[in-house]
């Protein structure tokens, strides 16, 4: 019987035991500058909820177009009292305060870097959130 060559197996080797291989060899090797290999890639897959379809932004004038539309008001009125809005929602975020605005959520500031904030927005969410009351009339108690 004749004695099969390193080639040879290497050859006939399967995928997967090649890739545990290419895995193991790549776990042990540290990169270094003296090193010219790359470092195998591996692809890693994860279940991320894709995003709505309607990815965008809300303009300032969309946004008092839409505050016009739910109150009846006429834009001319409503846009002052959204921009004062806005502005005290600004300066209590660059100061580092949370905001608790039950139909939004709560938002706080994680990151302060210079001009730009970084904040978390936890979405409200039960009938405190959709504005219905958490009790009848007369429940009060």
């Amino acid at each position: 019987m004749a004695a099969r060559s390193k080639d040879t197996e290497k050859k006939s080797a399967s995928p997967a035991k090649a890739a545990a291989k290419v895995r193991k060899s790549a776990a042990k090797a540290k990169p270094g500058p003296e090193s010219s290999e790359k470092p195998a890639l591996r692809v890693v897959e994860a279940e991320v909820e894709a995003p709505p379809a309607t990815v965008g932004t809300v303009k300032l004038k969309d946004l008092v177009d839409q505050v016009a539309e739910a109150t009846g008001a006429r834009r001319a009125d409503v846009k002052p009292t959204v921009e004062a809005l806005l502005t005290a929602m600004g300066a209590a975020l660059a100061a580092g305060k949370a905001l608790a605005a039950p139909p939004l959520g709560k938002v706080r500031v994680v990151k302060n870097k210079g001009p730009a904030l970084t904040l978390k927005l936890r979405l409200a969410d039960g009938p405190k959130a959709a504005g219905l009351a958490l009790a009848d009339d007369g429940e009060d108690g």
